[in-house]
């Protein structure tokens, strides 16, 4: 296992913070109670990307604990969605990790968030909302399918940005040159 450094877990925190500040209302659009429109997975997969599986987990965990109890939406912070941040955090990461020496850096990227929002976004949290009474009394595939278009137009949006923001992050992670 590789060594976590102070700037990698500084980054980390840097992340989720983030995370956390696009997650509270002004950022945070709600399209009906189950479906909302929301960046802050962003910071979660450049964590997960740039700097590992095992931070972006973390990274993505303490965001859902802290935005839950800074938030205002009254919502009690509930271990199912816990478990997908921590989904969020480490599949980009993980499958990151397992295409980028085959493909080019846009198809592993775009690969990796595309999975984890087909795993997480599309097909937990229905289950999720339906196991808790959060359908609205819809079907778990009437809710599924009053899900799919915005999570495809937020796909590629969060593609767009993570290959967008990237570069700068792994710029800023590994430091640049001290002249």
């Amino acid at each position: 296992m590789r060594k976590i450094t102070t700037r990698q877990l500084t980054f980390a925190a840097l992340f989720a913070a983030l995370a956390v500040l696009l997650s509270i209302h002004p950022f945070t659009f709600y399209i009906v109670p189950s479906v909302r429109i929301t960046f802050r997975e962003v910071p979660i997969y450049l964590c997960s990307i740039t700097l590992g599986p095992v931070l972006g987990g973390l990274c993505s965990f303490i965001a859902d604990l802290c935005g839950t109890f800074i938030s205002n939406s009254g919502n009690a912070w509930n271990p199912l969605f816990a478990l997908n941040a921590v989904l969020i955090g480490v599949l980009p990461g993980l499958l990151y990790r397992l295409f980028e020496p085959h493909m080019k850096r846009i198809w592993a990227t775009s690969l990796s968030i595309v999975l984890t929002n087909l795993s997480v976004s599309v097909f937990l949290t229905p289950v999720w909302l339906c196991i808790l009474g959060f359908n609205g009394g819809l079907s778990y595939w009437a809710l599924l399918a009053s899900r799919l278009p915005l999570i495809a137009v937020m796909t590629v949006v969060h593609i767009i940005l993570v290959m967008l923001l990237a570069p700068l992050a792994k710029r800023g992670i590994e430091g640049g040159s001290s002249k």
